[in-house]
C-alpha cells in the first residue's frame, strides 16, 4: 500500500520515548490494518527512499483520540514539518495492541525497530 501526505506536528510522545516520528496527514483514506510496519518513505525532492518503521492506529497505550500514521525514520535527524511525503508499506510486523505502561511500549518499540531494520536491510534497495 502507498499513501501520500504532509508532515504535521503531533504530541511528541515518540520523541520522549526515544523514537521521534514524522506524523503524516494522509491525502486520503488509509485502508491497511492498524499496526506496525517496515516501510519506505520518500521525502519531497529526494530521489531515494529512507528506511522507516511505521505505526498506524489509535495508540491504545497513550490514546490520541483519532487514528494516526507515524513514521520513525531510521538513522535520520532533521526537521520534516510541512514536507510532502510518499510512504510505501512493505511488511506488516505486528498488530497494534495496548501495553502496561510506557516502559513496556518502549521495550516493544526497540524490538520492532530491530525487526524493521533487519527486513529493510535485506532488501535490494539503495537507501538515502
Amino acid at each position: 500500500m502507498v499513501i501520500t501526505g504532509s508532515i504535521e506536528h503531533g504530541k511528541a510522545l515518540g520523541r520522549r520515548l526515544g523514537f521521534p516520528t514524522a506524523n503524516i496527514r494522509p491525502d486520503g483514506d488509509v485502508a491497511s490494518a492498524n499496526g506496525v510496519y517496515a516501510a519506505a518513505l520518500w521525502l519531497e525532492g529526494e530521489p531515494r527512499p529512507r528506511r522507516c518503521m511505521v505505526n498506524q492506529g489509535v495508540h491504545p497505550t497513550a490514546p490520541e483520540g483519532k487514528p494516526t500514521v507515524e513514521a520513525h525514520l531510521l538513522d535520520f535527524d532533521g526537521d520534516l514539518y510541512g514536507m510532502r511525503v510518499r510512504l510505501e508499506y512493505l511488511k506488516f510486523l505486528r498488530p497494534e495492541r495496548r501495553f502496561d505502561g510506557l516502559d513496556a511500549l518502549k521495550a516493544q518499540l526497540s524490538r520492532d525497530l530491530e525487526a524493521a531494520r533487519g527486513y529493510l536491510d535485506g532488501l535490494d534497495v539503495t537507501w538515502a
